[in-house]
């Protein structure tokens, strides 16, 4: 059998370095992606009504297929769900996911046999790129803790599963070329597959815990707000419950009450081998410093997935996210600019706020997600997410995005050494005033609020222009923070009938959401 160290590197040399290769041409790589994808899907239905066959270039792809989004979609969506095959891509629909509907009704998706492969390979390359990069390969002899999703909700449209796309992968079988490589090896991953299929999420979170407390975890991958509430849970509330349990051995049991104090578990002690986070789904912005708080100074490294695609991730531990231009086909709108048309990557500008297009194996083409990224390096391409679209609020012009007030709040938090778990916002505007309440569930609230409150609105000030005149105008007024209870954003989820752990919390609120959510009394 191979030794780790000649699995990674084999690993590298097969999927990344070619990768690494391509972004020293992204035009050309881009090219060659998109012809790739049209030729795939030209005798597909959606292929066919657009005549794919017949397009020979990037300007010719622009001129004949229109910007997509759901609607325009929708009725091929209906058709693979009637089951007719061939539709929007040429393999195997393995079932239907549901996007969490944080930015409108909820949505469904037909998930291709070739997206399964798509994300496993890209899950081999990001441990193959981060291994060799940092030569970490202590990380690879020890568990990986995972929290997806249920690989089905218990419900069907026609024959297929709905499900939620961390769930979905969680049956994918490994392509047997990576099983191959892999063959003889025990899985490092934390807990065993049969608690993803667990619906009630309170019992999987405790069965989650128990398999990991007894296991030498080095690493952890999950979407962001997941793992977050995954790892406070063991910390602070299942120790009790550990001890009592006659499922969790003996020596684990001794070992959790020698890493435990005041019935906090250190996570640290727990797990002093645990090096890396992999996060995605989620901005890691507002979560950082309770990560840093609960398993120490650990390498994090952001993913950017969508339901819709995998979009990019770090594959250097010294640069940003790096768009996936190998396997999507990626088009940009600059939101700033009036009728601005969508221009190829190679066209971009740093510093330019700009709506994301996408084409890809998996049925999406031209289809505008509804993010917003800006362009931090243009050389080797890397881009940081802004915001979901519909996440911008404006009240008088000031466009403050969901990017700029998660920085100005982790700044002014990490200032008094306190953090937050999540934020939403509820617009004011009467005929007297114009601003924003903020809804904050700290980790321990500030103790002056007053004064935190003034903090921040000083640097919304510095990091929105508009925001500023606005502000010296007096057109908008100073903002109102709400403490939240702590879990108070999870009993909002709940009382929406939302699925705790998938669903974000939405960033604008409603008066009918806010009497859901219990508040800290202030003075």
């Amino acid at each position: 059998m191979l030794s780790t160290k000649q699995l990674i590197h084999i690993i590298y040399d097969r999927y990344c370095k070619p990768r690494l290769k391509q972004l020293e041409d992204p035009l050309g790589t881009q090219e060659k992606i998109l012809r790739k994808i049209l030729s795939r899907a030209k005798d597909t239905a959606f292929g066919k009504q657009h005549g794919f066959a017949d397009i020979a270039s990037i300007d010719e792809f622009q001129r004949h297929i229109p910007v997509t989004t759901y609607d325009y979609m929708q009725p091929f969506v209906a058709r693979t769900m009637a089951g007719e095959e061939n539709i929007l891509f040429p393999d195997k629909t393995m079932c239907m996911l549901v996007t969490s509907g944080t930015t409108g009704t909820p949505k469904l998706y037909p998930f291709s046999e070739y997206r399964v492969k798509e994300f496993i390979f890209g899950a081999f390359e990001t441990t193959g790129y981060y291994v060799v990069h940092t030569g970490n390969y202590d990380l690879m002899e020890g568990k990986r803790l995972t929290f997806p999703a249920p690989p089905s909700l218990g419900e069907k449209i026609g024959q297929y599963d709905v499900a939620f796309y961390s769930g979905a992968l969680t049956v994918a079988p490994i392509p047997p070329e990576l099983q191959k490589l892999l063959e003889g090896r025990e899985s490092r991953r934390v807990p065993p597959r049969e608690v993803d299929t667990i619906l009630d999420w309170d019992k999987k979170f405790y069965l989650t815990a128990r398999y990991a407390v007894a296991a030498d975890v080095r690493s952890a991958v999950g979407l962001t707000s997941n793992m977050v509430s995954l790892l406070r849970k063991i910390s602070t509330e299942y120790l009790d419950r550990l001890l009592a349990d006659p499922e969790l051995d003996a020596e684990t049991k001794a070992r959790l009450r020698d890493v435990s104090t005041d019935g906090v578990l250190n996570l640290q002690e727990l797990w002093p081998k645990l090096s890396l986070l992999i996060s995605s789904g989620v901005s890691v912005t507002p979560f950082r410093r309770i990560i840093r708080k609960l398993i120490g100074d650990v390498d994090i490294w952001e993913g950017y997935l969508a339901t819709e695609a995998e979009l990019g991730g770090m594959i250097f531990p010294d640069k940003g996210m790096i768009p996936n231009i190998s396997r999507v086909f990626f088009e940009f709108i600059a939101d700033d600019v009036e009728g601005a048309e969508p221009i190829p990557l190679s066209d971009v500008k740093l510093r330019t706020p700009y709506r994301v297009l996408i084409t890809t194996f998996g049925g999406f083409y031209r289809y505008d997600i509804g993010d917003l990224v800006e362009f931090t390096d243009i050389q080797t391409p890397v881009f940081t997410v802004i915001s979901r679209k519909k996440s911008i609020v404006s009240l008088a012009g000031e466009r403050l995005s969901e990017e700029i007030i998660l920085r100005v709040l982790e700044r002014a938090c990490e200032q008094r050494g306190i953090g937050f778990i999540d934020f939403a916002l509820l617009p004011e505007i009467t005929e007297d005033v114009i601003r924003y309440h903020i809804f904050i569930e700290f980790t321990e609230p500030p103790d002056d609020l007053e004064e935190f409150t003034g903090d921040i609105d000083a640097r919304l000030a510095r990091a929105n222009i508009h925001y500023a005149a606005q502000r010296q105008a007096n057109v908008l007024h100073l903002p109102v923070i709400i403490p939240v209870q702590p879990g108070g954003f999870e009993v909002l989820l709940r009382k929406m009938k939302k699925v705790v752990g998938q669903t974000k919390v939405p960033r604008r609120l409603t008066p009918d959401l806010i009497q859901m959510i219990p508040t800290l009394k202030t003075k």
